[in-house]
């Protein structure tokens, strides 16, 4: 199977909070003070600028850890509601695996 099939077979999975998601590829990763972060897939060549909580995702993202796993962390971590934490975290995670910087599987 070569890189492009693995990435389509990620976009199929539909995402959930029972999805195990986890780092996949090469990712530089820099903090950029103590709220903000950048970040640049070396396979895409793109660079991405991140907010604190973002930057708390892609770094709990280093073990895998289903959706709901990874917004309880964040409600502890942040406030922010339940609700809202799952929706934004459920959007940025899609767009981490469309970019390929992030894996899917059912849990």
């Amino acid at each position: 199977m070569i890189d492009g099939d693995i990435a389509r077979m990620a976009l199929s999975i539909s995402i959930t909070l029972d999805t195990v998601v986890g780092r996949v590829g090469e990712t530089l990763y820099a903090r950029a003070g103590t709220d903000e972060a950048v970040m640049m897939s070396v396979a895409a060549g793109r660079y991405y600028g991140l907010n604190a909580v973002a930057s708390r995702i892609w770094e709990l993202l280093e073990r895998p850890m289903t959706i709901a796993e990874l917004c309880a962390r964040l409600c502890e971590e942040f406030e922010v509601e339940a609700m809202t934490c799952e929706a934004e975290a459920l959007n940025f995670v899609n767009e981490l695996i469309d970019n390929g910087m992030v894996h899917a599987a059912a849990a």
